[in-house]
């Protein structure tokens, strides 16, 4: 007894081990600053607002010709045209319209319109004496000589009626082909209704240059 006794005391004098520490744990991280917001764009001028915008992009706007202007141009125009130049501004519109249409037909080809056979020469000839009579009516060379728009509307006038009648003459053919449609014959070659408008625009356009030149002389 003696023995357990002093056993005993012996395990109550022992001091207590010492607790195993607690595993060490991990330093927490610290939460990631938030991103700074990017710094806002300098305040400057809206690229769509048209009050800012160059110069040059206005004048490129401004190439585009509003209809309203055109119509009060031609009405300008006409307002400056003498009663002869007004004829003769017709006339040659007439010319120059007439060139869309068939002044040919040909038993091989069949219609050919103005633009694209002879009829041209009479197309540029119309829309030189329209340009003629723009350029005199409104004055748009001060310095030039008024005797030399009037010379060139009457000459590129009577050069329009005679190639009129000379492509007339010329695009009649009168020898019997046999017809590409059905068993009939038809002649070679024949001037179409294009051509006729076309010469009664240059006569009117002709006329209209005399009217005009009678009014001049009498003021």
């Amino acid at each position: 007894m003696e023995d357990i006794a002093k056993s005993a005391s012996q395990r109550a004098s022992r001091p207590a081990p010492a607790s195993r520490s607690a595993p060490n744990t991990a330093p927490r991280r610290s939460a990631p600053a938030a991103a700074t917001a990017p710094a806002a764009a300098s305040a400057g001028p809206d690229p769509w607002d048209r009050a800012h915008r160059p110069d040059s992009d206005d004048e490129e706007n401004n190439a585009i010709v509003n209809p309203d202007e055109l119509i009060q141009d031609a009405k300008d125009l006409l307002g400056a045209m003498s009663t002869g130049d007004k004829i003769a501004f017709y006339g040659a519109g007439t010319v120059i319209l007439s060139c869309f249409v068939p002044w040919k037909e040909t038993a091989a080809d069949g219609d050919a319109l103005g633009l694209m056979s002879m009829g041209f020469g009479a197309f540029l000839l119309a829309l030189v004496v329209m340009v003629t009579i723009s350029i005199r009516a409104r004055s748009t060379f001060p310095n030039l000589n008024p005797v030399v728009p009037w010379m060139a509307q009457l000459i590129t006038t009577i050069m329009c009626v005679v190639w009129c009648v000379v492509f007339i003459k010329v695009s009649s053919d009168t020898t019997l082909v046999p017809s590409p449609i059905g068993n009939s014959e038809m002649m070679n070659s024949s001037p179409s209704f294009g051509v006729f408008i076309g010469l009664l625009g240059a006569i009117a356009a002709l006329i209209g240059a005399f009217l005009g030149l009678k009014s001049r002389n009498e003021d």
